[in-house]
């Protein structure tokens, strides 16, 4: 399979391993959010969707327009204390992938995209985060994802694709984005791209309490389409999700005031130390 490096370190970043002070568990939140280029206002999804956001140390965003939305979305993401970097993806034309972290407390040891996911080349390569958490020196992958929406056979090839790519790694992956599996909100039926990509349990979706709600502003899909799944010895730690801003009238904003059509998401993490 065909990788890009965006980015690269000369090595990881140096740990004091000999710490007797570290925590009992290392625990992490990971935000994503589609922030709808072209049909939503990035300052008004930064100021209404981004920023009441807390706690995150990292943010997955999909369809990011420019530089100037990426800069205001990661920008609405921090809070006190923090220092976010981030970096976008090179494929998508106008609907980027952006990869956002606390430099504060994590190091971004590599910066990969996966071109040969990118089926086609017309949509958008997903960006993979080699991470490495200062204090304790946990490494694991932060893979950003949206996949094609208007092509069922692309979505699951690309679906397949991952689980392929994700099967050969070892360190532990969590990956983040609009996977667009129609999962409907009454369990009733998905996408088989779903399916794809957690076979032989390579993936696991970190999946929110019932009962679920669609997490698109959309009369046509009532279902699930941002997920958060697992990888590798990902799947060995303590994880909960949430789909964010379930209030009634969320929706009937985001239509009238030019915010994103999706919910943002969260999943945290625990790691014994």
């Amino acid at each position: 399979m065909l990788v890009t490096a965006l980015l690269a370190c000369t090595g990881n970043v140096p740990v004091d391993t000999e710490e007797t002070d570290l925590p009992a568990a290392l625990v992490f939140t990971i935000a994503s959010l589609n922030a709808e280029s072209g049909g939503a206002d990035p300052v008004k999804v930064a100021e209404d969707t981004v920023a009441p956001i807390t706690g995150e140390s990292l943010f997955a965003f999909e369809e990011v327009e420019n530089d100037a939305a990426a800069r205001l979305f990661v920008d609405a993401a921090e809070d006190d204390g923090q220092d976010f970097q981030y970096r976008m993806g090179t494929t998508g034309y106008e609907d980027r992938l952006v990869l956002a972290w606390d430099d504060t407390r994590f190091a971004l040891v590599e910066l990969t995209a996966l071109d040969d996911i990118n089926v086609g080349g017309t949509v958008r390569a997903p960006l993979v985060g080699h991470l490495q958490e200062r204090a304790s020196g946990v490494e694991f992958l932060f893979v950003v994802n949206h996949l094609w929406r208007t092509d069922d056979a692309k979505r699951h090839q690309q679906a397949t694709l991952l689980n392929t790519w994700a099967a050969a790694q070892t360190l532990p992956i969590v990956t983040m984005g609009d996977f667009n599996f129609d999962w409907k909100a009454d369990g009733s039926s998905h996408d088989e791209g779903y399916d794809n990509l957690i076979a032989n349990d390579v993936f696991r979706w970190v999946r929110p309490p019932d009962p679920l709600v669609r997490t698109e502003c959309s009369a046509t899909y009532d279902s699930v389409l941002d997920f958060a799944f697992v990888g590798g010895g990902a799947k060995d730690w303590g994880a909960s999700s949430a789909i964010l801003r379930q209030e009634d009238d969320y929706c009937r904003g985001a239509r009238a005031s030019n915010y994103s059509d999706h919910r943002p998401i969260t999943a945290t993490f625990t790691i014994p130390q």
